[in-house]
């Protein structure tokens, strides 16, 4: 049994100089939906501060 094999010899010498692919980070499934996570409970937290307005005049001890 024979094994063929072609070197570089046989490769264009521009074929061999390609430019390197910019990897792009991609965020995996769990990471976005961590992310959405956060995101909902930051609004979320945001929602229940706007309903108590922390500091009105008409409370008793500046709304504590």
């Amino acid at each position: 049994m024979v094994a063929v094999t072609y070197g570089v010899a046989r490769a264009a010498a521009g074929a061999l100089k390609s430019k390197p692919r910019k990897r792009t980070a991609s965020k995996g499934g769990f990471a976005r939906f961590w992310n959405a996570l956060m995101e909902a409970r930051l609004k979320q937290a945001q929602r229940e501060l706007a309903l108590h307005r922390f500091g009105r005049e008409d409370e008793p001890f500046g709304g504590w």
